[in-house]
């Protein structure tokens, strides 16, 4: 029986697949963290955006009742 004669891009094909792989990884690992960022910048600006709400209410309640009171 003869041999097997290797193909060399075989190889060479197994390490572009495993930089491919380590690349995607890379990448989804960058994209959770970038949304993760995004949501802790979209709830502290909630909690802002609610805080300043509330007072502009208090503040108009207040206005309203001196303007009651003149």
């Amino acid at each position: 029986m003869p041999e097997e004669i290797e193909d060399p891009t075989e190889k060479l094909h197994e390490a572009i697949q495993e930089e491919a792989r380590e690349a995607r990884e890379q990448w989804v690992l960058g994209v959770a963290l970038s949304t993760a960022i995004l949501a802790v910048l979209a709830a502290v600006s909630s909690l802002l955006a609610g805080h300043h709400s509330n007072e502009a209410l208090i503040e108009q309640i207040q206005a309203s009742d001196q303007w009651a009171q003149t």
